[in-house]
């Protein structure tokens, strides 16, 4: 099983517990294709590997059995399965798909559900989400207009973000709410991302997304529904372009 050098030895970069650094480390594998499709995970390599014991081991396949990435089979062992598998709407999945080769490809992909999610949360937090959480969505779209202004592209996608999961989470719908971390997620990548596309701005999406905090805070459910759709729209044009100046991600996947 391939070895990522890190410095500083494994133990100096787990961070949130050993478990969790199992879970980040394979995952982010499986998706890269470091470990590909039908490959066996070996649990006495991976204690080795990463100085664990066998439950550690048992709790990190797990729980990467509930993200479709893996499968454990009686008398065969844990393989790793194909990404049509794969929960493509898990936040954890979706970092991983974003820090691979593949990250334009996934932005396309999830812009393109949002284009109906989103206009309808739109209408939907017009009509339901309370005073002081609207008030709260208009700060956010200021908030990224001034750190578009000072160039800060950070702080921008950490308003962004902040901005689409409250309006997710107002439309007071559970499956919808569900989403907010899936597209917070999108965002929270761009913010930290300088590869090609990502860290880009726009001047007149920032505007969009004060006009569509207006709206919501007046009540204008079809313009903010209208508004939000154009928005996303303007956004998936920008990597559609990003994608055919870089060649598209799809090539050289191997997927």
């Amino acid at each position: 099983m391939p070895q990522r050098k890190r410095a500083g030895g494994v133990r100096g970069r787990i961070g949130s517990g050993l478990y969790a650094f199992v879970v980040e480390e394979l995952g982010q594998e499986i998706v890269d294709g470091t470990l590909p499709t039908g490959s066996l995970l070996n649990a006495e390599q991976i204690c080795e590997r990463f100085e664990v014991s066998r439950s550690v081991v048992r709790e990190a396949t797990r729980t990467l059995g509930s993200m479709g990435l893996v499968e454990a089979r009686p008398q065969v062992g844990t393989r790793v399965l194909p990404s049509t598998c794969w929960d493509l709407l898990s936040p954890q999945v979706v970092r991983w798909r974003g820090q691979g080769n593949g990250y334009l490809d996934q932005m396309r992909e999830l812009l393109e559900l949002r284009l109906g999610l989103e206009s309808t949360a739109a209408r939907l937090a017009a009509h339901r989400l309370s005073a002081e959480s609207a008030q709260e969505v208009l700060e956010r779209a200021l908030e990224m207009q001034a750190a578009y202004q000072d160039d800060d592209g950070a702080r921008f996608f950490e308003a962004d973000a902040a901005f689409h999961r409250l309006i997710l989470s107002g439309t007071q719908n559970s499956v919808i709410a569900q989403l907010a971390d899936t597209v917070g997620t999108t965002l929270d990548i761009r913010g930290h991302d300088t590869r090609p596309g990502m860290l880009d701005l726009n001047a007149e999406a920032v505007e969009k997304h004060v006009e569509l905090a207006r709206a919501i805070l007046a009540r204008e459910e079809t313009r903010a529904q209208a508004l939000a759709l154009e928005l996303v729209e303007l956004t998936l044009g920008d990597f559609r372009r990003a994608q055919e100046q870089a060649g598209s991600p799809r090539a050289r996947r191997g997927r």
